[in-house]
C-alpha cells in the first residue's frame, strides 16, 4: 500500500498533542504513526531591517523548547519555506523539540495582515534571495532587529542560551533552491553557515515547477529517460512535443497560477497519437512557472531550447512564452543546481544532509530523479560531508523506536540509483512510520552534533549527544535483536 505523503499544509496545521489528527492528515491509521511526545514551544517575533521591504523590516519568528541542545547554547536552524509562496511563518518542523532555535520568516509580500513583511513578492527572485540573506545574518548574530537587539539578546531575555556559531539552513522542498542561491551569492557575508539540510528539495529547473510528473499531474512524463538524472545529464525525448496555441491547462493543476485566474492560453504537450489535440488524461503537458505580473509562461531552459531547436512554435514565437534567454535569466535566481559547485568550493567546511522517503511528497518518477541528481551533484563536487538520510540512531532516539526500522546510508559514498533491482529503495526512509519532520530533526541534530564533537567519520552506536526534550525518557539504542548497545 502506498501511503499518501504528509503535505506542508498538514504539517502547518499540526499542533502539540494532535497525533491522531496528523495521522488522519496522512491517511494512515493513528496507531501506525509514531508521534514523539512534545514539550511546549516558546516563541517570540520581531522585525529584521532590510532594504528588500518597507516598514520595520522582515517578519521573523523564533521557537525554542525546554532546554538548549548543548550547555553552551542551542544551535540555530533557519527554515527556508517550501512551495512557491511568500509566507513561511505558519510552518513548523518542531526543531525546538531537539534543542534547536527554529527561525522562520516571510519573504517580502508575505505573512498575515497582523504580522508581515511589507513589500512586493517577486516569486522568490533577487529580492527574496536578498531578504533571506538578511534573515540568516540575524539568525547568525550578525545583524540586529529593528530595535537594535540581536538574537542572543532576545533569547537571553527568556533565560535561554543560543549559540549562533552553530547555525544551518533547512531547505524545505523548494526552499532548498533559495538556500543554495543565497549561499552562492553572499559567501563572504554568510561564511559562518556550517550545515545545510534538504527536505526532498526539487533542486533543478526541471523539478520546480515539476516537469517529469508531480503528485498533481495525471500522468508521468514517460519521455524522460529513467536514471539519466543521476548522471547529471537529464535526458528527455522531445520528438513528440507539440504546442496547442488555443488550449488551456487545468487551472487546478497549474503550479504557478495566480488565484482566481484561468492561467495562460497555450499548452506545451506530448502528442502521443499525432492528432494535434491535447488529451489531458493520456498526454503529459509541461508545467510552467509564472512571473509576478502574469505576462509569460516560463518553461525550464532545457525545454525552451528544445522548442527552439525543433521549431515547435513555427515561424512566430508566442508572446506569452519566455524565450531561451528569458528562461535562463528567470531560473538564475530560482535553480539552486546552478550553484552547487560554487557552494561546495566556497564553503569548504559545509555539512550537507538530504532527506528522501520511499514516497516523495511532490515528484512521482520511480527513480526519484531530484534526489539522485542533487546528491550526486554534491558528491561530484566533493562537499566536505554528505549524507542521504540521517543516521538511524538519531531517528530511533527521537522517535523511541528501534533503529532497525530506518535506513543507514554511509556518508560521502555513492548510492545505488537503479530501480530495476530495487537498489534505490534501500536508501530511502520508510513512509508512514514517523512524521517527516522527525527525520529532518534527526538530520539536523546529527550534522550539528558532528560539527560540535568534530566526529565526521565515526560509525555511530548511539547519538553523539544525549539529548531529551524532557517529554519522555530517551531511547536506549538496541540491536535488531533487542540487545543494549554501549556508546
Amino acid at each position: 500500500m502506498i501511503v499518501r505523503k504528509l503535505t506542508a499544509l498538514a504539517l502547518c496545521l499540526f499542533s502539540l498533542g494532535t497525533g491522531a489528527a496528523l495521522a488522519a492528515a496522512m491517511d494512515v491509521p493513528p496507531e501506525s504513526l509514531r508521534i514523539p511526545p512534545l514539550v511546549k514551544e516558546n516563541t517570540v517575533s520581531t522585525y529584521v531591517p532590510s532594504e528588500t521591504c518597507e516598514g520595520q523590516g522582515l517578519a521573523v519568528n523564533m521557537l525554542w523548547g525546554s532546554k538548549p541542545r548543548y550547555q553552551e547554547g542551542a544551535p540555530v536552524a533557519v527554515v527556508v519555506p517550501g512551495g512557491n509562496g511568500a509566507d513561511g511563518l505558519t510552518f513548523n518542523m518542531h526543531a525546538a523539540q531537539v534543542g534547536f532555535v527554529e527561525v522562520r520568516f516571510a519573504f517580502p509580500g508575505g505573512g498575515s495582515p497582523e504580522f508581515c513583511s511589507k513589500g512586493t513578492f517577486d516569486n522568490r527572485g533577487t529580492v527574496s534571495i536578498e531578504a533571506l540573506r538578511d534573515v540568516i545574518l540575524f539568525a547568525g548574530g550578525k545583524k540586529p532587529d529593528y530595535k537594535g537587539r540581536f538574537i542572543q539578546d532576545l533569547l537571553a531575555a527568556a533565560n535561554f542560551k543560543v549559540d549562533p556559531q552553530n547555525i544551518g539552513l533547512v531547505g524545505w522542498d523548494n526552499g532548498g533552491n533559495q538556500a543554495l542561491v543565497t549561499l552562492a551569492k553572499f559567501p563572504s557575508e554568510l561564511d559562518f553557515i556550517s550545515w545545510l539540510g534538504f527536505y526532498e528539495s526539487p533542486v533543478g529547473s526541471m523539478f520546480n515547477p515539476p516537469n517529469l510528473g508531480s503528485q498533481q499531474d495525471l500522468l508521468l512524463n514517460k519521455h524522460y529517460r529513467e536514471g539519466s538524472a543521476s548522471t547529471g545529464n537529464l535526458v528527455v525525448d522531445y520528438r513528440k512535443l507539440k504546442w496547442l496555441a488555443q488550449g488551456f491547462r487545468n487551472p487546478n493543476r497549474m503550479s504557478g497560477k495566480k488565484r482566481g485566474t484561468p492561467g495562460f492560453k497555450g499548452v506545451l504537450y506530448f502528442d502521443e497519437n499525432d492528432n494535434g489535440q491535447w488529451e489531458e488524461s493520456r498526454e503529459f503537458a509541461f508545467n510552467s512557472a509564472l512571473d509576478v505580473s502574469m505576462t509569460k509562461q516560463f518553461f525550464p531552459p532545457q525545454v525552451v531550447a528544445a522548442c527552439e531547436r525543433l521549431k515547435i512554435f513555427g515561424d512566430e514565437w508566442p508572446a506569452n512564452v519566455a524565450t531561451v534567454s528569458e528562461a535562463e535569466e528567470f531560473f538564475q535566481d530560482r535553480d539552486g543546481s546552478l550553484y552547487v559547485s560554487q557552494v561546495a568550493s566556497t564553503y569548504p567546511k559545509l555539512l550537507v544532509g538530504i532527506f528522501a522517503s520511499s514516497v516523495d511528497h511532490a515528484q512521482q518518477q520511480i527513480d526519484h530523479p531530484h534526489i539522485t541528481f542533487l546528491y550526486n551533484l554534491f558528491l561530484t563536487n566533493k562537499v566536505r560531508w554528505l549524507r542521504l538520510n540521517p543516521d538511524p540512531q538519531y531517528v530511533a532516539a527521537i522517535s523511541s523506536m528501534n533503529y532497525a526500522n530506518f535506513v543507514g546510508n554511509r556518508p560521502n559514498t555513492s548510492i545505488d540509483s537503479s530501480t530495476d533491482t530495487g537498489g534505490l529503495l534501500s536508501h530511502l526512509e520508510p513512509e508512514g512510520v514517523v512524521p517527516d519532520y522527525v527525520y529532518m530533526q534527526a538530520l539536523i541534530a546529527e550534522m550539528s552534533d558532528r560539527l560540535k564533537t568534530r566526529k565526521l567519520k565515526e560509525f555511530l552506536r548511539a547519538p553523539l549527544v544525549n539529548y531529551s526534550n524532557g517529554a519522555a525518557e530517551p531511547l536506549v539504542p538496541t540491536t535488531p535483536a533487542g540487545r543494549r548497545l554501549q556508546k
